[in-house]
C-alpha cells in the first residue's frame, strides 16, 4: 500500500494497513510532523517523491488536501504518476477528485487492469467499466457531524486562547506549551523567507524583552511563530507591547500578528501591503 499524504488520515491508513491487514506499506509526505510520524508502522519505507511511492505498489490511498495556484496540488496524480503505477494497480481517492489528471487516469484505465475507487464523481470517468463510484456520505453521519462540530469548536477555542494551529490545510501544525505566569503570548504569521524570523527576535532583544519559549514552523510558503516574553521585570513606562506589535508587523515579509494576553480573539494587527491595521 502505498500512502500518498501521511497526516492524520494517512497516518492512521498506514497504521492500521500494517497492523490489521498485514499489508507492506510506503508513504510520501514532504511535511511530515513528528506527531503523525509517531504513528507510522516501525517498517514503512518512506519516499522522496510520489511517482518513487507508486512503482511497486498494488494499492494507493490519496490522503492529500487540494490547494490551488502555483504549488498547490491540482492535478498532482498526472500523466507522469500515473505511468509509472503498475497496470493492476488500484488507486482509492476519498480526498479530493481535483487530485486527479481525469485524461491520464482514462489512459491507465482503457490499457489495463487497474482500478480507480472515489467518492467523486467524474464527468469523464463515472461510466468507465474500471472506476468504482462509491455515495459520498462519510462526513454525513450523525456521529460524524457531533464529531466534526466538536471538534472544529475545541481547534477555534485553542487558536484564539493559545495560538495554536491543527488540522489546517495550508498552514503547519504548530503548538506551544502553556504560558507560564508573568508572560505575554505572540503569534505571528509571515513569508518563509531567509532573515525573517531574526528580524523578529531582534525586535524583542532592542525592545528588552527575553523570550522564553518559542516555536516556529513552515508549511509550503507559510511560517508561523508561537513565543513568550517575559515580563517579571516588565517597565510599562519603557515598553510598549503595541509599539512592539507593530515594530514586527511592518517587518518586510511578516503578513499578521496578534498579541494573546486578556480576552481571547483580540489584539490582531496586520500588514496590508505597507499599511498596519489593527
Amino acid at each position: 500500500l502505498a500512502v500518498i499524504g501521511l497526516g492524520n488520515v494517512g497516518a492512521q491508513t498506514a497504521r492500521d494497513a500494517a497492523a490489521a491487514l498485514g499489508m507492506d506499506t510506503v508513504g510520501y509526505d514532504p511535511y511530515l510532523s513528528v506527531e503523525n510520524a509517531m504513528k507510522l508502522p516501525n517498517d514503512i519505507v518512506l519516499t522522496d517523491s510520489i511517482k518513487e511511492a507508486v512503482e511497486k505498489a498494488d494499492y494507493i490511498s490519496l490522503n492529500i488536501p487540494y490547494i490551488t495556484g502555483e504549488g498547490g496540488t491540482h492535478g498532482v496524480i498526472n500523466k507522469e504518476i500515473v505511468d509509472a503505477m503498475k497496470d493492476d494497480a488500484v488507486l482509492l481517492n476519498f480526498a479530493r477528485g481535483e487530485l486527479v489528471d481525469s485524461e491520464a487516469m482514462k489512459e491507465f484505465l482503457d490499457r489495463g487492469d487497474g482500478r480507480y475507487i472515489s467518492d467523486f464523481p467524474d464527468d469523464l470517468l463515472w461510466d468507465h467499466d474500471n472506476m468504482i463510484i462509491l455515495p459520498h456520505l462519510g462526513a454525513s453521519t450523525g456521529e460524524a457531524e457531533d464529531c466534526a462540530a466538536s471538534m472544529a469548536a475545541d481547534t477555534i477555542r485553542d487558536f484564539l486562547e493559545t495560538g495554536a494551529v491543527k488540522n489546517s490545510v495550508n498552514f503547519p501544525t504548530v503548538s506551544l506549551s502553556n504560558r507560564s505566569e508573568h508572560t505575554v503570548r505572540f503569534t505571528i504569521v509571515s513569508h518563509d523567507s531567509p532573515g525573517v524570523l531574526g528580524h523578529i527576535n531582534d525586535v524583542f532583544g532592542n525592545a528588552g524583552l527575553n523570550i522564553v519559549q518559542e516555536i516556529a514552523k513552515t508549511r509550503g510558503s507559510v511560517s508561523y511563530t508561537v513565543l513568550d516574553v517575559d515580563t517579571t521585570d516588565f517597565d510599562s513606562e519603557s515598553v510598549c507591547f503595541k509599539d512592539v506589535q507593530e515594530q514586527i508587523t511592518m517587518l518586510d515579509g511578516v503578513c499578521s500578528s496578534r498579541v494573546i494576553y486578556g480576552q481571547p480573539g483580540t489584539g490582531y494587527a496586520k500588514n496590508l501591503e505597507g499599511e498596519y491595521f489593527v
